[in-house]
């Protein structure tokens, strides 16, 4: 029977290779591949001592209805084509969501290939987020640069970055805490884009990295990570992106879910504004993931529930919370509601809220969904970071 396991060295050349065929097919067969140090841990389904199918699993410091916590985040999932259509996929994913319970990590992220692939395994989308395409003086009407400086910006520079990134996470959930590894790595990495800071009393108050490529016809500015402490830095971000109007034909600009950009340009029907699927979401085991989390002031309640789970085992378990603190216990007890484990990991993020489930991934009576509604307010979810 495949086994799920951490990668050795020895293994690492064959890990690479499996991954590079299933994310960068067009390069082709590499003579020679580079192994760069991941943050990640590196796993594999192994039958035998053969490796079949990969996975790596990242520790993410993620603000969760107000706290900080740890959540676990899955990538690299990937499988040859000689051992596909065999259930390894699920087997890895398995495995791993075993190693995140075992890490006491309550939720699990990824970003998916395709949102059906994963729901069928119980996964659940996080949050949305909007994708803006438009000339830049179209940015640049909207805009403004009348203020402050803008500095250009490197690894070197991530203690600074940070420091806005979290102010633009502020007030959200699954916003990440990056560390410097993650900054050198993964914002700026190998091909580093470029990186431009607005500066406002000396200090960074937003910043935008991006590339630029060609698209058809079009030369296109593509932003990669866009961050503002405030709407005033975020209205110079935009002012600097549409300074590229020599350079580029439109801009690409990716942000959290939103449509407000539409009433500040001139002209909105020079703006196509669409909105995205983000990443996925998942409970690794319910009583973990129930107790775990931080409940409102003033809501003490007790809820029984059966969590179903379209891959796992089915659980019944009783909520008790009391000062913002929650136990969870099996129970044999009839439920109070009944909800699959996608649905719950979206009510324990906020992403849903309870009157938006009801009926559709959650089955309980007015009262219940009432406490409910208290116990699980919505959140404005904001999970950025690409892993």
């Amino acid at each position: 029977m495949p086994s799920v396991r951490r990668v050795p060295d020895s293994d690492i050349e064959r890990y690479r290779r499996l991954v590079q065929y299933a994310f960068h097919p067009e390069d082709g067969p590499q003579s020679e591949l580079t192994v760069p140090e991941r943050i990640a841990d590196r796993y594999g389904l192994y039958e035998g001592d053969r490796l079949i199918a990969t996975g790596a699993l990242y520790e993410l410091d993620a603000r969760l209805r107000g706290s900080w916590t740890t959540i676990g985040g899955i990538a690299a999932v990937s499988s040859p084509p000689e051992h596909r259509r065999s259930g390894n996929v699920e087997r890895l994913l398995d495995g791993l969501l075993a190693e995140a319970r075992d890490r006491e990590l309550g939720l699990a992220a990824l970003w998916p290939f395709e949102h059906a692939f994963y729901r069928q395994f119980g996964w659940a989308v996080a949050n949305r987020y909007t994708t803006y395409e438009l000339p830049p003086k179209q940015l640049a009407a909207a805009a403004t640069t009348e203020r402050g400086t803008y500095e250009r910006v490197g690894p070197d520079d991530w203690e600074r970055l940070e420091a806005v990134q979290r102010a633009h996470g502020e007030g959200t959930t699954l916003s990440i805490r990056r560390s410097e590894q993650w900054w050198r790595d993964r914002t700026f990495g190998d091909e580093s884009p470029w990186a431009y800071a607005w500066l406002d009393g000396g200090e960074p108050r937003g910043y935008v990295t991006y590339t630029f490529e060609t698209a058809g016809e079009d030369d296109v500015l593509r932003t990669e990570d866009f961050s503002a402490a405030d709407r005033d830095a975020r209205d110079h971000l935009l002012g600097l992106l549409g300074t590229h109007d020599s350079q580029v034909d439109r801009v690409e600009l990716t942000l959290a879910e939103e449509a407000a950009l539409l009433d500040r340009v001139v002209d909105p029907d020079a703006v196509s504004c669409s909105i995205h699927a983000g990443p996925m979401i998942r409970v690794t085991d319910p009583a973990l993931a129930l107790k775990s989390l931080p409940y409102p002031d003033g809501v003490d309640a007790r809820v029984s529930f059966e969590v179903t789970d379209p891959v796992g085992d089915d659980h019944r378990l009783e909520l008790g919370v009391e000062d913002t603190t929650g136990t969870c216990e099996p129970t044999q007890t009839q439920p109070d509601a009944i909800v699959d484990v996608g649905t719950l990991a979206q009510l324990l993020v906020g992403y849903r809220d309870v009157s938006d489930v009801c009926g559709r991934g959650l089955d309980c009576d007015q009262a219940t969904g009432g406490t409910l509604s208290k116990l699980f307010p919505s959140e404005k979810v904001q999970l950025r970071e690409f892993f």
